[in-house]
Order: C-alpha cells, then structure tokens, then sequence
C-alpha cells in the first residue's frame, strides 16, 4: 500500500526526528507499505506529491494557518484521514473545519472525549526506537519532571520544594529520553482530558508514570499501583510519593509491568489499526 504523511516539519532541530510522521512512516514501512512523508519545511516540500497515485492521505494535524495545506476535496481515489491530536488545546472546531474542506473519510481522534460520528479513537504513542531504556543512565533522581512549564509552574515549584522534584523544562530529542531514564518516577500532569505522549514515553523508558486521572488510562491498560500511579488530587499525589519514597522494589516491579504495557503503545501497533480501518 501506498501511504502519504502530511505534516509540518519539526520547528526545533533537536527533536525534529522524533516527529510522528516520522515514526509512522518508519511503522509502515516495516509493516511492509510504501510510506512518504511532505509538508511545510521538509527537503521535498517544492516538489507536489501526486496525491492520486497513493492509496492512503493522511493529514497529521495541519490547520493551515498559513495556507500550505493543500485541498485534498478534489482527490477521490485515496482514502483520507484526519490526525486530531491537539484538539484539547486548540478546540475541536478547527478539526472539523479541516474535516469538512478537505472531504476527509475518517478523523483518527487521539482523545476519546472528542471522538464522534466521524471519528475513531487513535491515542497517542511512542517511538521504541528513539525511546527506550537506557542502560548506561541511573535512575539516581527519585522523582523527576521532563517537558514544559505550560499550566503546571505552580505544582512542579511546590513539588520540587516539598519532594525534591527534579526539573528538566524543555529538553528535547535525545536528552528528553535520558533525563526520563534518569528518573524512578515520572511525574505527569495532563492538560484538560488529553492523554499526552509523555504517559508513553515514560513507560517506553521503563520509568514509573505518576499521573492525573483520567477515565482514558483504564481502557488503554494502565492500573494504578500495578503498572503506573494515578492520583486524583493535590493530596493523593503527595501520599503516593511518601508512600513509595522508600520503597525501591515497589517501584522496579511497578515499572517492568509498565514497559511490558508499552509494548501495545508503539507506533507500530498504531499504524496496524489505521490499515485495519481502510477494510
């Protein structure tokens, strides 16, 4: 099968690698399909794909706001779908707009809450092989944070007086997946309903996920105290920390449990579900 990857190019060179086309196309192609990545930035974005020749369009998530997304409407032969992974941040009103120009077939919704009539619910996911355990690095920060301060300052700075809560704020690439591997646990708060891609890169690195609730966890296999830590609240959080502070072997068999669930979270399984909906 024939597949092309619409998506912008990484703005920040340090983790344009790990963009998801990129990891999508490499999941295709190992699944034995012809993936192409184009978009705004990459080598290839002069030179117009032939957008009839391929079996499957799928556009990651491009709203256009500075008009390089092309009009896929007059395209009939592909199939095209929608990547929506952002729609708790931006609404789900510019998907849709993007849904209805384009005549797009089906929207692969990452947050169940948003999901409807044209949409199937693809959560996020983690490259195993730009993220993964790293032998060399010790877990020697007991609790850690790794990405931005965005609506989370206030809890990561009490945190991090209270717990010792080690900070690492936008690192990226390939020092993203050492600071998480130098953590027995990551802590995780997700914005609105969404389930971010650090919940998966956390277990991919055999690191303990600390997180928020959220109804979504359950169905995607996380257990709470089994495979991950949940909490519900300011003072939940604060007593599982105090709880498994100590407690190493807790926390190393709660940690194997979680890289054994990531294994159905790879961008391999997901590309195995967007071909199992062309049929």
């Amino acid at each position: 099968m024939k597949i092309l990857l619409i998506q912008e190019n990484g703005r920040h060179e340090k983790n344009r690698h790990f963009r998801e086309c990129f990891s999508l196309q490499k999941a295709f192609n190992k699944l034995g399909h012809e993936a192409h990545v184009w978009g705004l930035g990459h080598d290839n974005y002069e030179q117009s794909p032939d957008y009839n020749t391929y079996d499957l369009i799928v556009n990651m998530e491009n709203y256009d706001q500075t008009g390089w997304v092309p009009d896929l409407s007059k395209y009939k032969n592909p199939k095209k779908f929608l990547r929506s992974v952002d729609a708790h941040c931006v609404g789900f009103e510019a998907c849709r707009k993007e849904f209805e120009r384009g005549e797009y077939d089906l929207i692969l919704q990452a947050t169940l809450d948003f999901a409807d009539e044209n949409s199937v619910w693809l959560p996020n996911a983690f490259d195993e092989e730009l993220i993964y355990p790293l032998k060399e690095v010790d877990k020697e920060n007991f609790i850690g944070f790794c990405g931005s301060l965005l609506n989370r300052r206030k809890l990561l700075d009490y945190l991090e007086y209270k717990h010792g809560l080690k900070k690492d704020i936008w690192k990226l690439g390939e020092d993203m997946v050492t600071c998480v591997n130098s953590y027995k646990i990551h802590f995780n708060i997700n914005l609105a309903n969404d389930i971010n891609y650090r919940s998966f890169e956390t277990i991919g690195c055999n690191t303990v996920l600390l997180t928020n609730y959220n109804h979504q966890y359950e169905k995607l296999g996380f257990v709470d105290e089994e495979n991950c830590l949940i909490y519900r609240s300011v003072a939940d959080l604060e007593q599982k920390i105090l709880k498994y502070r100590d407690d190493y072997d807790k926390i190393d068999n709660i940690s194997r449990k979680g890289y054994q669930l990531s294994k159905k979270h790879t961008f391999i399984e997901r590309a195995k579900k967007i071909i199992s909906l062309l049929s």
